[in-house]
């Protein structure tokens, strides 16, 4: 079995609860319930929304069996805020072999895009350099069905972290999808 990418897992929602509890309890402690749940939904709400944005780069999880490609679909808005509360519900979609029509890489994984030496610049600057690097080398398997539909499968995330299993998973899945 081929994979790629992270699954979706409960950590949004419990960060998104943790961050919301913390300041809703203090404003509640101080201020009242009613402005502490405020406060406590509004503090969820931000990092409902931010995990809303990011989830098709941080939750790109998608694998091949031989005979299908299963995969979350991230251009469903109502999906993608399910697999945000709900993670463990949402069903990744299936494409079996015979159903794709053609495959093609997109992006340029022989040029890498180097970011600048991280010693001069802050703390913050390291936190988010593996996102910057996946922002500066997109990649994705576009995969064409027979039916038309146009299916995007970001590899960004396993390229930054480890460029030579990737290249040679992406070679082997090539390989075993070759259109006849």
């Amino acid at each position: 079995m081929i994979q790629f990418g992270k699954k979706i897992n409960l950590r949004p929602l419990l960060i998104g609860l943790i961050v919301a509890f913390i300041p809703g309890s203090f404003f509640y402690a101080f201020f009242g319930a009613w402005i502490g749940l405020f406060v406590g939904l509004c503090f969820f709400a931000a990092i409902f929304v931010y995990y809303y944005i990011n989830s098709p780069k941080v939750f790109n999880y998608w694998q091949f069996d031989g005979e299908n490609v299963e995969y979350y679909d991230m251009s469903n808005s109502w999906k993608r805020a399910l697999m945000i509360l709900f993670p463990h519900f949402v069903k990744m979609n299936s494409i079996s072999k015979e159903e794709i029509k053609s495959v093609k890489v997109l992006g340029d994984m022989n040029e890498v895009k180097k970011l600048p030496s991280m010693v001069p610049v802050s703390n913050a600057y390291n936190i988010f350099s593996a996102q910057m690097s996946m922002m500066k080398n997109p990649l994705a398997v576009k995969i064409t069905t027979t039916d038309g539909k146009v299916i995007n499968l970001d590899i960004s995330r396993d390229y930054t972290y480890d460029k030579d299993k990737t290249t040679q998973s992406v070679d082997n899945f090539l390989s075993d999808v070759r259109i006849s």
